[in-house]
């Protein structure tokens, strides 16, 4: 039992250095790049059109992040004013095609099955997220958030604000010379990516802790001999197992290819890979920070629907 625990332990303390490091890395890299290229990211994504939403889609899939490292972009994104609709098609995206996943699975399962992913999983991301764009961002982001969608983007208000009825010049005035070196620095962005980490710490480390325990007491054994035992059900039962899990993205191919040989049907493997990589414990956790409970419930849902979606998808094509 000793030993036991100690895993447990060494387990999240590899999970939380492993995302804490990430979560301040990307956030810093994220800030900059919004503060160095915003007019850029608001002229391609701040639109309501539907090529926002595609653009979208594709820098998801370059992006090779994690459930939970997608979050310190997705911060980025919703602060610049970038419509709830267009990040959520950023969220899901991101750790679902990303070139990590999609290598791996065209290396393990062919291109037959990775282009059925790729297409099922674009049309369902793109379409979801024009649903998601109809919501009330109030209803669904904590007030801190909410101030972003309703000031910043043309949808709810068309209004300037104050400062971008002044010249530039006139602003530049009553900065000192510190403040604007510092924003053209990574410094000041580390600097505000820490006091970020902090803020989010209690959330990493919970987040942290739930997944690397769950994943620590649900062997390997107990998902082959229950996936295999319920037929059909077994596509849905993968998907909840797969949400309870926290998997990194370079290990959920893997894991799948592991599940297939111990019998484990292709429909119940699909829905619990992209259950597991779509949505997990921990990163609900962390959107916690940024979005109310409705929305948290409203994402959850769709990850299982499309991962047992695409589950029975693979059953009737018999891929």
């Amino acid at each position: 039992m000793t030993q036991k625990l100690l895993s447990l332990f060494l387990d999240f303390l590899l999970l939380f250095m492993e995302l804490s490091m990430l979560f301040i890395i990307i956030s810093t890299l994220s800030d900059f790049l919004n503060h160095r290229y915003k007019k850029f990211f608001q002229k391609q994504l701040k639109s309501t059109s539907l090529y926002s939403y595609l653009k979208a889609i594709f820098l998801g899939s370059i992006t090779p992040f994690c459930s939970c490292s997608t979050i310190p972009l997705l911060r980025a994104f919703l602060k610049s004013g970038i419509p709830l609709g267009v990040c959520s098609a950023y969220l899901l995206t991101s750790p679902l095609i990303n070139p990590i996943i999609i290598t791996l699975l065209f290396l393990t399962f062919g291109f037959k099955l990775t282009g059925a992913y790729i297409g099922f999983l674009v049309f369902c991301i793109f379409f979801i997220s024009l649903l998601i764009s109809k919501l009330n961002p109030s209803s669904l982001l904590l007030s801190s958030f909410t101030s972003y969608q309703t000031c910043c983007t043309n949808k709810w208000s068309d209004q300037p604000s104050f400062t971008s009825t002044l010249s530039p010049s006139f602003l530049l005035k009553f900065q000192t010379p510190q403040v604007l070196r510092d924003k053209k620095n990574l410094i000041y962005f580390l600097k505000n990516s820490l006091i970020e980490y902090k803020k989010l710490l209690p959330y990493i480390a919970i987040g942290m802790g739930i997944g690397s325990g769950i994943h620590g007491f649900i062997p390997q054994e107990f998902l082959q001999n229950t996936l295999k035992e319920y037929g059909a059900l077994s596509i849905i039962l993968a998907a909840f197992l797969g949400i309870l899990l926290y998997i990194r993205a370079s290990m959920i191919i893997p894991i799948g290819v592991v599940l297939i040989e111990g019998g484990v049907p292709s429909g119940a493997v699909m829905s619990f890979l992209i259950a597991g990589a779509g949505c997990s414990l921990p990163e609900l956790i962390l959107l916690k920070s940024m979005f109310k409970t409705k929305f948290l419930a409203l994402f959850a849902s769709i990850v299982l629907c499309v991962a047992i979606g695409f589950g029975f998808f693979i059953e009737i094509l018999g891929v």
